[in-house]
């Protein structure tokens, strides 16, 4: 069983890691450089925008203790989304990421409440 000192420093990890993550990320999508594939899944293009600026904001957030949890909670729903996308589109083995952003996201939602 980990002690609380272990547990704050994974929250901690996963939070920067899904910092990186989301910063990366959303910088493609505010930048257009997912527009064709947004296309190919059925999406307007405003929406890669709007995912965009989402995942940039969550970004920030992870980095702040105070705000990790609505960074979280923010992140959730778009990692189902992306999810829900790849399997619809028959690219299931491209749903990883989203899967593990997913799993660390609700980690530190459960940690940071």
């Amino acid at each position: 069983m980990a002690n609380n000192g272990n547990l704050g420093k994974a929250v901690k990890v996963a939070s920067i890691i899904l910092a990186l993550l989301f910063l990366l990320n959303g910088g493609m999508k505010v930048a257009g450089m997912m527009v064709d594939q947004f296309a190919m899944w059925g999406y307007p293009a405003w929406f890669q925008y709007l995912i965009g600026v989402v995942e940039l904001l969550a970004g920030v957030a992870f980095f702040r203790q105070s705000t990790r949890f609505l960074a979280a909670i923010a992140v959730i729903p778009i990692m189902a989304g992306a999810i829900f996308t790849l399997v619809k589109a028959g690219t299931a083995a491209l749903s990883v990421t989203p899967v593990v952003a997913l799993l660390l996201a609700l980690f530190v939602a459960k940690q940071s409440r």
